[in-house]
């Protein structure tokens, strides 16, 4: 993790709350012919936190990174089975493409989800901060 964490095309988000952490998540984008794409490589939160809008910030923000970055559309996987997640990320505008058989362990499967990013500035997509939880960002500085 440590590495995708210091890649120069990547940015991590940590949400705290009084002092411990509460959640973080990782976006990666990648340059191409067709533009640059981006990549949710993860969004965690810890259970005493679920369910109280660490996730959606969490989301809005590696959003607006990969908006930075120029990224055109960001994709990520998430659990099949994971009605929760796969709710937040209907109700934010993406949209199912596909599905990855035996991509988690155990065999479970994936489902692909995209959205098409739109040239927001950040003063209006990102979410305001939930009262008590601090956003932090770790960008490399070669992609600041």
């Amino acid at each position: 993790m440590r590495t995708l964490v210091q890649r120069s095309h990547s940015a991590t988000w940590i949400a705290e709350e009084k002092g411990a952490m509460a959640g973080f998540a990782i976006v990666e984008w990648t340059e191409r012919k067709t533009g640059v794409t981006a990549y949710i490589q993860t969004i965690e939160v810890v259970p005493e936190t679920r369910r109280k809008g660490v996730s959606r910030e969490l989301l809005g923000r590696v959003e607006e990174s990969a908006r930075l970055a120029g990224a055109a559309s960001i994709w990520l996987h998430v659990e099949a089975g994971n009605a929760g997640a796969i709710q937040l990320y209907e109700a934010q505008g993406y949209c199912c493409e596909g599905r990855q058989e035996r991509f988690y362990p155990l065999g479970r499967a994936a489902l692909i989800y995209v959205k098409r990013l739109n040239s927001e500035s950040a003063s209006t997509a990102l979410p305001s901060a939930r009262r008590g939880v601090e956003m932090r960002s770790r960008v490399p500085k070669s992609s600041q």
